[in-house]
């Protein structure tokens, strides 16, 4: 009998990764496009329809050996209905992406949030593995969380449960793309580190690096004293978040994925210090929490895309 695959899409704010995915996590092969059409949605979805029957060709492969398409977005989705409720950083508000898609393919399609996809990931074939409580926490442009209770994503009753990201940091604090103002990620993701770190940092100060996150580490990399400040008071305030979830939802890995996690000196060393003068005694004292670097990249939500069906 011929193997058959899976097949993961992960819509990013930029970039869409489509993949053909093993039963085991094995990636066969797999393409990325760009997500600037999103503002477009039936459009974008012929292409990934496009791009994935073009995957698929260069494999020898066809729809009919597929088992199970599973796609992620990167706002909330209820994955019943397969409708994106919100998604600002692709401008969705009730778009019936699950619907579209399955048009498109003739089969259906379900729908996850993508930093749920990628703890069902690491939780199958990665850093969580072997653990039945599990807390993904994703730092990048923004911050987000997916919590995995016994091998199954918890959506909570309002779908919405892990948006640590947009949990009130500071009371009437910095202004979020969410609307709202003081959420955790206008402190301490990537697009928060950079926006504090230019309030302290002048422009020429970068010298020939760009004016982007991943050039504050640099500069703490080199010595630069307000760099590693701005981190590290960063990291402090993502630790606050980090702890108070735990505290709630009491799991026994935290599992710190998304770009910034690659900063291990910097980032996920103080971040593990942190969490633990932040956190509730009692579970501080006993050493219980494992705080662990992820292990599949960027890959991750793609993989957890195509074994969604696991999740459920």
């Amino acid at each position: 009998m011929a193997k058959r695959w899976n097949i993961g899409i992960d819509i990013g704010g930029t970039k869409t990764n489509i993949g053909i995915v093993s039963e085991s996590g094995r990636i066969l092969d797999k393409v990325k496009i760009p997500t600037g059409g999103a503002d477009r949605p039936e459009q974008f979805f012929d292409e990934i329809y496009r791009q994935t029957a073009l995957l698929l060709k260069r494999n020898s492969l066809n729809l009919d050996m597929v088992s199970f398409l599973g796609c992620g977005v990167p706002g909330t989705v209820d994955s019943r209905t397969g409708m994106v409720e919100y998604c600002p950083n692709l401008f969705w508000e009730d778009v019936p992406a699950g619907e579209l898609l399955g048009r498109r393919f003739g089969r259906q399609v379900i729908l996850e949030q993508d930093v749920r996809l990628a703890a069902l990931a690491e939780y199958c074939f990665g850093a969580g593995m072997g653990y039945a409580g599990i807390l993904c926490v994703a730092v990048g442009t923004g911050i987000g969380s997916g919590i995995l209770l016994e091998g199954k994503i918890y959506h909570g009753y309002m779908n919405t449960a892990g948006e640590i990201g947009h949990s009130i940091f500071e009371k009437n604090g910095r202004p979020c793309v969410c609307g709202k103002r003081g959420c955790l990620e206008r402190y301490a993701s990537g697009t928060g580190i950079l926006e504090r770190a230019l309030e302290v940092i002048k422009e020429e100060e970068f010298g020939d690096l760009p004016v982007v996150c991943e050039s504050v580490f640099a500069l703490a990399e080199k010595g630069n004293l307000k760099a590693l400040q701005v981190i590290d008071d960063c990291v402090s305030d993502l630790a606050v978040g980090i702890a108070n979830e735990v505290s709630i939802l009491s799991p026994e890995i935290v599992i710190i994925a998304g770009g910034l996690c690659e900063a291990e000196e910097l980032f996920v060393k103080p971040l593990k210090k942190y969490v633990d003068d932040f956190g509730y005694y009692p579970w501080v004292r006993k050493k219980m929490l494992k705080i662990e670097k992820a292990k599949l990249g960027s890959d991750a939500a793609m993989i957890g895309a195509s074994v969604l069906y696991r999740g459920l």
